[in-house]
């Protein structure tokens, strides 16, 4: 398994969310724009976007941060990248997180 900093875990409104595990990247994503919403572990940050164009340059940022976006019901981060890079708004490969079972994440690389 790789070492995961955080991942997406909001992107379908305009409110992208991301959760780090590692505060590695904190200062890189305030710096972009992101505001601390709760300082605890994980450390969970939001941005809003004003529209899509927005929204992929933030989702690429966060790609390029290698973080993960996640993977699951309705509406995911990832699906959203996906979306997104069909669009012709993204392009290249990212890493797409899930959970199976508490504590047990499957990352997939190059999605």
């Amino acid at each position: 398994m790789s070492i995961v900093s955080g991942f997406v875990s909001e992107a379908a409104s305009s409110q992208v969310v991301v959760k780090l595990t590692d505060n590695a990247v904190l200062k890189k994503l305030t710096d972009f724009g992101f505001g601390v919403v709760s300082n605890g572990i994980p450390t969970i940050l939001s941005i809003t976007v004003s529209d899509e164009n927005a929204k992929a340059r933030t989702l690429s940022m966060l790609r390029d941060e290698r973080l993960c976006f996640s993977a699951g019901p309705n509406w995911c981060p990832a699906d959203v990248f996906e979306y997104l890079r069909d669009q012709g708004m993204l392009s290249g490969p990212y890493r797409r997180i899930a959970w199976h079972g508490p504590g047990s994440p499957v990352i997939t690389e190059d999605c």
